[in-house]
């Protein structure tokens, strides 16, 4: 779906706002480890491309999502493939707690929780929106399954805000997407600040 200057423009400030949030806490979390969070890609998709985007549905990944309230309704959810997901868990521990583990996963649930509340931050700044996040959860399975967990029972609009994001640490390199589902009837609230009238 291709975007216009104004469209482009505003979803990459939410991208460097957002980026500069993620990367100061995350940073703390990391024991102060020189942290870059590059954005190399930003898009909006629709259903029928996301696993271009997020791995084929039988793919194993970690999906970390809250649901959104507030002025605007919908999810939000921080997806990694299982490998980069397994190396940030052993980098937060120290190579001490493995994935499969109530702590590995409390551990990517806070990262994941870190990614999506700063860029939920960045953009109820910039549209003057008061949005609410919920308690994160976590979920390891294949792609199809996460991303029905996502949606169970959602409502949303056919069209996805996707920020592919990389950052490396040290000797650590992790590559994930944020993804943003506002719900179907609150769409045009959002899509009025992203200068989208004509979708």
């Amino acid at each position: 779906m291709e975007m216009n200057y104004q469209q482009l423009d505003f979803l990459k400030e939410l991208a460097n706002i957002g980026t500069g949030h993620a990367t100061t806490a995350l940073s703390t979390m990391l024991d102060n480890k020189r942290l870059v969070i590059d954005v190399p890609e930003i898009l909006l998709i629709s259903f029928d491309q996301i696993s271009t985007h997020i791995g084929a549905l039988d793919q194993i990944v970690a999906g970390i999502y809250i649901g959104v309230s507030g002025d605007i309704q919908g999810h939000m959810a921080f997806i990694l493939d299982f490998e980069s997901a397994k190396t940030l868990v052993r980098s937060l521990t120290d190579n001490k707690v493995d994935i499969s583990d109530e702590l590995g996963q409390s551990a990517l649930q806070e990262v994941g929780n870190i990614m999506v509340t700063s860029y939920l931050n960045a953009l109820a700044t910039m549209t003057d929106l008061f949005l609410a996040p919920s308690v994160p959860a976590v979920a390891i399975d294949m792609a199809g399954a996460v991303w029905d967990s996502i949606l169970a029972g959602a409502a949303v609009a056919d069209i996805i805000t996707l920020i592919k994001t990389m950052f490396t640490a040290d000797e650590i390199e992790i590559s994930g997407s944020i993804l943003f589902l506002p719900s179907e009837q609150d769409f045009g609230r959002l899509a009025q600040s992203l200068g989208m009238e004509a979708y």
